[in-house]
C-alpha cells in the first residue's frame, strides 16, 4: 500500500476488496455487495458534511430565529439534518426570505417583519434620495410655492430611524406614483403631492 499508484483511490479501494476476497476465498458477489456497502457509507457521511457546512452558513446569514422558512426548514437544533428541498442550497433559502419580506411588506403586515428586514427596508429608504424632502426656498416663478431639496446626511439617518414603520407605506406609495412624497418638518412630516413627477430640481 506504500508504494507509488496511478490508481484513483476508488481503484485502489476495488482493488484492495478484490485482494481481500481472493485472501479469504470469497465469493464475487459478496466482494461486490461488501463494496457497495462502504461506498454507501462514505456519500451518507459525505451528504452529513455538506449539509452542516450549510446550515452553518445558513445559521450565519439568518441566524437561529430567522432559519424557519412556513415550516419547510427543520429546527436548527441537529446542524445535520437536511434543511432544504431536495437540489436546493442557500440561494434558495435567501430568495425565500426575500419573497417572504416582500409579501409582508405588500400586505402591509409590518409586525411580522424580523428586525433584520426593517433595517434593509430602511437602508432602501436612505438610497433613494428623491424621497423625503425638505422644504428649502420660497419659490417666485415655480408651480408651486415650496421648493425641496433631497434631505441628506446624517439628518436623513436620523428622521428614518425616528420614524415609526408607516414610514414603509409612503415609501410604497412613492414608489407606485413620484408625485407623491413627504416633507420633513421637524421630527414629523407631512403628505405632499406634486403636479409634475419631482426630479429633485425646479420646475
Amino acid at each position: 500500500m506504500g508504494e507509488i499508484t496511478l490508481l484513483s483511490r476508488e481503484q485502489e479501494k476495488k482493488k484492495v476488496f478484490s485482494q481481500l476476497g481472493k485472501r479469504f476465498g470469497l465469493p464475487k458477489e459478496l466482494i461486490i455487495y461488501l463494496y457497495q456497502i462502504l461506498m454507501n457509507s462514505i456519500k451518507h457521511d459525505r451528504s452529513l458534511q455538506i449539509n452542516f457546512h450549510k446550515n452553518i452558513l445558513s445559521f450565519h446569514l439568518f441566524s437561529p430565529n430567522h432559519m424557519v422558512i412556513e415550516d419547510t426548514l427543520l429546527k436548527p437544533e441537529n446542524p445535520f439534518q437536511y434543511r432544504y428541498p431536495i437540489g436546493k442550497g442557500n440561494e434558495w433559502l435567501i430568495y425565500s426570505d426575500k419573497a417572504r419580506k416582500d409579501n409582508i411588506m405588500y400586505e402591509g403586515y409590518y409586525n411580522q417583519l424580523k428586525p433584520r428586514d426593517i433595517i434593509c427596508q430602511q437602508i432602501e429608504i436612505y438610497g433613494n434620495k428623491n424621497f423625503i424632502l425638505k422644504h428649502t426656498r420660497w419659490c417666485e416663478f415655480s408651480e408651486r410655492s415650496r421648493c425641496y431639496d433631497s434631505l441628506i446626511g446624517m439628518e436623513r439617518i436620523k428622521f428614518i430611524d425616528n420614524m415609526n414603520i408607516n414610514l414603509f407605506d409612503h415609501y410604497w406609495d412613492y414608489l407606485e406614483d413620484e408625485r407623491y412624497n413627504i416633507e420633513k418638518r421637524g421630527d414629523s412630516y407631512r403628505g405632499i403631492i406634486f403636479i409634475v413627477p419631482y426630479y429633485n430640481q425646479e420646475q
